[in-house]
């Protein structure tokens, strides 16, 4: 793990040794399937940071519904059901349908933030000062909504400026302000909220409702954090190219994890590289799957290049989980080729 010092450096836009890395996301059934490989792995590697996971404390609420096979409800109340292939989940049925659903829920059913929410980062903090801690806080704000309210019911929402989307928005700002301070004051560097913002060929809304909408929210989020000293990270996976921008206007510290199919990370790079930091880009969905050594090694050396990573505000990562019909020797390659390529003479 690399000392919080050089994460602060690459944050900034300053050369480092190593560019830093956050390998292990991988799917619990890849990690079953090759336990020997990731124990021969976590011996040889690190991830050069520590995002710890976080969440507030389940309320039990009465949805009168039935659940149906391999549905549950997670700690919001909100429904999901098991993915088809057994990895991951989705969204089922909105629980949320009026105003005066959402009035109950806030009584009844909205999730407890207490002293447990971020004992989590309390503790890595604790036990790594020297490191860079960030409290990673999953589906934090739009994709709250539409799992509270169903998609389709949110786009109208959107499109017409609906009063049960913009109480919902206002209610939900102030619980992610309420997040962020909980892990401010639990010692964390940053705070890495997460909103899927694309689908694989735009962003699900225009850029211009993002803009009306969404962005003053955001930069309520980001001047909150930086008020408390902390980075603030985003995951948003997608296209999401017309966001970039948004994003450095706010003065947003890191945008992950660039989903690589869904983006033209050259051009990305090329136009926004130096002004906010990239993370992630490392595809996979085809080439990790079904390429070969030789080209994981090119499409490293290409990011890394693409990016200037040797200059700072880019750091290594796959674009997301590795899932479990992954060879695992294109890991090793993969991993392999972060260390190749991303340790420069500074």
């Amino acid at each position: 793990m690399l000392p919080k010092e050089a994460l602060k450096a690459c944050l900034a836009g300053e050369a480092t040794p190593v560019v830093p890395a956050w390998r292990f996301w991988t799917d619990g059934q890849f990690r079953s399937k090759y336990p020997d490989d990731m124990k021969r792995m976590h011996e040889k590697w690190d991830d050069d940071f520590l995002l710890t996971q976080i969440a507030p404390t389940k309320r039990e609420l009465d949805l009168g519904l039935q659940l149906a096979p391999h549905e549950h409800v997670d700690n919001w109340n909100c429904l999901f059901g098991e993915s088809p292939d057994g990895v991951g989940w989705h969204p089922t049925r909105p629980i949320i349908n009026t105003l005066d659903d959402w009035a109950r829920y806030l009584d009844e059913g909205m999730p407890i933030l207490d002293n447990d929410f971020a004992a989590p980062v309390r503790q890595a903090s604790a036990d790594h000062p020297d490191n860079y801690v960030a409290g990673t806080v999953w589906r934090t704000y739009f994709e709250r909504i539409f799992m509270l309210m169903g998609f389709e019911p949110l786009m109208m929402e959107i499109a017409t400026d609906g009063e049960l989307f913009n109480a919902m928005r206002k209610d939900l700002l102030d619980f992610t302000i309420r997040c962020i301070n909980h892990v401010a004051d639990a010692g964390a560097d940053a705070v890495y909220l997460a909103d899927d913002w694309g689908t694989q060929h735009r962003l699900m809304i225009s850029p211009a409702h993002f803009a009306q909408h969404f962005k003053a929210d955001y930069a309520t989020m980001i001047d909150t954090g930086h008020s408390r000293g902390l980075d603030v990270w985003m995951h948003s996976c997608g296209h999401i190219t017309e966001a970039i921008p948004h994003w450095i206007d706010i003065k947003l510290d890191v945008i992950s994890n660039l989903q690589t199919l869904a983006l033209d990370l050259p051009a990305i790079a090329e136009q926004y590289r130096g002004q906010i930091t990239f993370f992630g880009g490392l595809d996979v969905q085809e080439n990790l799957v079904h390429g070969t050594r030789d080209s994981i090694r090119d499409e490293v050396r290409t990011l890394f290049d693409n990016f200037h990573a040797r200059e700072g505000k880019y750091m290594a990562s796959p674009c997301n989980t590795i899932m479990p019909e992954t060879p695992v020797e294109n890991v090793w390659a993969l991993f392999e080729a972060i260390d190749e390529f991303g340790r420069y003479d500074v």
